[in-house]
């Protein structure tokens, strides 16, 4: 019997996609290290009538990301309202005071890595930004002519043990779920 050889993970993220307006785009100058670029994006949650904002404190590491929020930066300097679509990586909490007019603010918010923009909105109107290419997932098997697996051949049964053939998964998509819902309020 052959045993099934598995890549060594090197590295394992939390993965988050979502849709916020984006604010604070900012260039950090740390003492230590290279300067780097950081915005705030508060996303939404929630329901259309009852929306929350959860402020995400983001560092820009995708390029295409960084390409993006350089090209939007001009109208968040100008107060308009950009909403994008998003992805980030290892969400972690961000608990802070501050001070407004007098007064002590609690937040209570997340820091993330941005990977990517997946769209863009300025005053409600889309904005054309850098797109990460994604592969498209293959058809189902209906689909390609070939007979669907019955469910009985395609689950392990019981007690019995099975190698993997080292295929990935194919992930569920939405079809035509763009990200953005024309229903936000801007």
């Amino acid at each position: 019997m052959s045993e099934v050889q598995t890549p060594k993970v090197k590295a394992f993220n939390i993965i988050m996609e979502g849709v916020g307006y984006l604010n604070r785009i900012r260039e950090v100058k740390p003492k230590k290290g290279p300067a780097y670029l950081a915005c705030t994006i508060n996303g939404l949650m929630g329901l259309g009538d009852d929306v929350q904002y959860q402020p995400i404190d983001c560092t820009i590491v995708g390029q295409q990301a960084i390409e993006a929020v350089k090209l939007l930066e001009e109208s968040v300097n100008a107060k308009h309202k950009v909403l994008v679509g998003f992805r980030a990586s290892d969400p972690k909490p961000d608990v802070y005071d501050y001070e407004h007019k007098g007064e002590t603010k609690h937040v209570e918010g997340l820091k993330a890595r941005l990977l990517q923009l997946t769209l863009a909105k300025v005053n409600g109107q889309l904005f054309t930004i850098p797109l990460v290419e994604r592969p498209t997932p293959a058809a189902p098997p209906a689909q390609q002519g070939q007979d669907p697996v019955p469910a009985s051949a395609a689950a392990p049964q019981p007690g019995s043990r099975r190698a993997n053939s080292g295929a990935q998964p194919e992930m569920a998509t939405a079809g035509g779920f763009d990200g953005m819902d024309d229903d936000i309020p801007y």
